[in-house]
């Protein structure tokens, strides 16, 4: 019998074309190679780990398009309104621009504190240009 690292036959033994190994070094030897093949499937490049988070993502890249999916109807709703409908246009330039039709009237109502202290409201801040269609 000889060995294939020198003295002894503690770790691999080669007798008449039949390789013997020590069965805790086979043990170990198999256990290194499950870890290594769990691991790479879990933490690979394709493992399970990074196909979890790809769906992840996907799930909320869906998401995303479904609500931009709807705001654009809306949008085009819109659009579709603003050129068929005066008074889509005209409501529009009253909220959004602050126009105003001559002889129309704004009355602001102004909130207190809930304290109750009336504090001075410069006007100046309150009031917007009124402009005029």
């Amino acid at each position: 019998m000889k060995s294939l690292w020198g003295q002894g036959s503690r770790y691999l033994r080669i007798n008449r074309g039949r390789v013997d190994v020590n069965p805790n070094v086979a043990r170990a030897i198999l256990l290194a190679a499950a870890a290594i093949i769990v691991a790479v499937f879990v933490a690979g490049d394709v493992g399970l780990w990074n196909l979890w988070r790809a769906q992840q993502k996907m799930q909320r890249l869906e998401r995303e398009i479904g609500e931009l999916e709807t705001t654009n109807a809306t949008l085009m709703q819109e659009i579709e309104l603003i050129g068929t409908d005066p008074f889509a246009i005209e409501k529009i330039a009253r909220e959004k621009y602050g126009y105003l039709r001559p002889g129309d009237r704004v009355y602001r109502i102004i909130t207190l504190p809930a304290d109750g202290e009336i504090t001075d409201i410069d006007a100046s801040s309150l009031d917007r240009d009124a402009r005029t269609f």
